[in-house]
């Protein structure tokens, strides 16, 4: 996004006196999680919202951060560190590195170091640059401290209930956005950021703002019992082999029945037990927290009435589920048939738009916090996916960028929905006639489009007559999906999500390709490439067409070396 604040301050000077004797040798932000410090998955964050350069301001253990980063760079971001002999608070802090910003910089994101957030920055930024705020908080309906007051326009009017002002109580993040002149203003004196945000609460009403961030992670690490529960939670568990998962369930593996299925985070066998009979073991590592999701989700949808595999048994906190047996045969199985599998496609359609028209409000009442909704920032992360590993690093020219970020306006003005979002052929099965959906954990709010573009621009589907059941494939899904609109606006966003849903499936094929060594994706990469190229030119955006149509063609003669 044009004018997108490139810096960062990332709060890192504070003495972490709450997490001692953790911190006693270890900067709180530098404190691991899932084998690296907890502070990069935050750098991550802003630099995939667009930031390029982080001022980290530093004191206690202060060489710990310079063994952490020996090149001042992270990723694709630059670091500069500021100490601070004598600790100067938030608010000093600020001011301290204030002279760093020049004239280009009209805003700065400011993260406290120790806090954890999947926050949509793009949102937050958009909010507040609309409504001119020196200063825009990031706040929770809930937290630990709900002190903030917020009027029904979205102004701050009390910190730490100062103020006496009214309002809704909300808490406060560690996560805001100031503008340069705001940062010039902040005394240099060693105090907290809130002193200098009350004051000009009082002297400027409405300078202040706040966003409700709504996002499903936020987490500020304040005990030693906080940090385990976290660490427990996002780091992989000790994984249980298939055989003792097998005991603890009291089933017996089938001889020779361990399925080649999914990445490497999972593993599944077929079993039976006396119980349930014939199902199919599964046994997660905890390295993705979507799949911990599985469980809650596929019951969830079964009683709306879905058709998703049963969940026979679950132990959570081993990370194992014992589901139904739905057989062997997946969608794409059947099109390797001469004729076109049409009345299995048609049944995939129906259900997914079931769980488009059904899923939220079912998942809403069953109480499950899916993964964040498509917004901006997810948007813009899978185009940069696609930037960063199928085209090799290259940097495109503007108007093929502008194409791509287009898709993503298109979309958003989209109602959002319940979507599967990975809808392709090896992730539904055929099951006495019908379609049955599995591997649905990253499932989130989103445009419906997304979905029956998975369906139908699937590169692991390899058939001369494609292009031809694509037309039918779409005609289905405006029929069942009630289509009130033209047939030629659903026609553009049909294209329009095939383009956006490509372009993450090419960085993937990429990326697990040739980062990963796994060649069989790889294989699918020509395909996928061709496919947005077809998809691209249909929706109008035609340099980004002979941009992948010319990937296709090298990706194609690169194939096998």
């Amino acid at each position: 996004m044009a004018n997108f604040p490139r810096k960062a301050f990332i709060l890192g000077a504070g003495l972490g006196t709450r997490l001692k004797p953790l911190t006693d040798k270890t900067p709180k932000p530098l404190l691991p999680i899932a084998g690296e410090p907890m502070v990069m998955r935050a750098l991550r964050h802003l630099i995939r919202a667009g930031v390029s350069e982080f001022i980290i301001n530093t004191h206690h253990c202060a060489e710990a951060w310079a063994t952490v980063f020996p090149t001042r760079e992270f990723e694709t971001a630059k670091v500069t560190f500021v100490h601070e002999p004598t600790l100067l608070e938030t608010g000093g802090g600020l001011a301290n590195i204030a002279p760093l910003l020049n004239e280009n910089d009209a805003d700065l994101i400011v993260w406290n170091g120790d806090i954890l957030s999947e926050c949509d920055l793009l949102a937050l930024f958009n909010t507040h640059v609309k409504t001119g705020a020196e200063s825009t908080l990031l706040v929770r309906k809930e937290g630990p401290n709900p002190n903030v007051r917020v009027d029904n326009k979205g102004v701050v009017t009390d910190l730490r209930n100062r103020l006496n002002a009214k309002g809704g109580e909300y808490q406060y993040t560690g996560i805001c956005i100031v503008t340069r002149s705001f940062a010039l203003s902040v005394p240099p004196t060693a105090e907290s950021l809130v002193e200098h945000f009350l004051r000009r609460i009082s002297e400027k009403a409405g300078s202040i703002r706040a966003f409700l961030d709504s996002s499903s992670q936020w987490e500020d690490i304040g005990t030693p019992e906080a940090y385990e529960a976290l660490r427990k939670k996002l780091e992989p568990r000790i994984t249980v082999s298939l055989e003792e998962a097998a005991r603890g369930l009291n089933c017996d593996l089938v001889a020779g029945g361990e399925i080649v299925r999914g990445g490497s985070a999972r593993k599944f066998a077929r079993c039976s037990s006396t119980a349930h009979g014939k199902g199919i073991l599964c046994v997660d590592d905890g390295s993705k927290p979507e799949n911990q999701l599985y469980g809650p989700i596929a019951r969830t949808l079964r009683q709306a009435g879905l058709n998703v595999p049963n969940v026979f048994a679950e132990d959570a906190d081993r990370g194992v589920l014992l589901l139904e047996d739905l057989g062997n045969q997946d969608l794409l199985a059947t099109t390797q048939e001469a004729t076109f599998p049409w009345t299995a496609y048609a049944s995939a359609i129906e259900q997914v738009a079931k769980l488009h028209r059904e899923g939220a409000a079912a998942i809403q009442a069953a109480g499950i916090t899916l993964s964040d909704p498509f917004s901006p920032a997810l948007y813009r992360w899978e185009r940069e996916y696609f930037m960063e590993h199928a085209t090799a690093g290259a940097r495109l020219d503007r108007g093929v960028q502008d194409e791509m970020a287009s898709l993503a306006t298109e979309l958003l003005k989209d109602a959002a929905v319940c979507i599967h979002r990975d809808f392709q052929s090896q992730n539904i099965l055929i099951h006495d006639n019908s379609a049955w959906m599995i591997d649905f954990q990253g499932m989130r709010l989103g445009s419906s489009f997304y979905d029956f573009a998975s369906l139908a621009f699937d590169p692991y589907v390899k058939r001369d007559d494609m292009q031809l059941w694509r037309i039918e494939i779409e005609d289905h899904a405006r029929e069942v999906s009630e289509w009130k609109g033209s047939r030629d606006a659903f026609t553009q966003l049909f294209n329009t999500a095939a383009t956006q849903r490509l372009l993450q499936a090419c960085g993937a094929y990429a990326n697990l390709g040739r980062r990963q060594g796994r060649p069989d994706f790889l294989a699918h990469l020509p395909q996928g490439l061709a496919l947005l190229a077809i998809a691209a030119s249909q929706c109008g955006r035609n340099r980004l067409a002979n941009l992948a149509g010319d990937l296709a063609e090298r990706a194609q003669k690169n194939k096998g070396k």
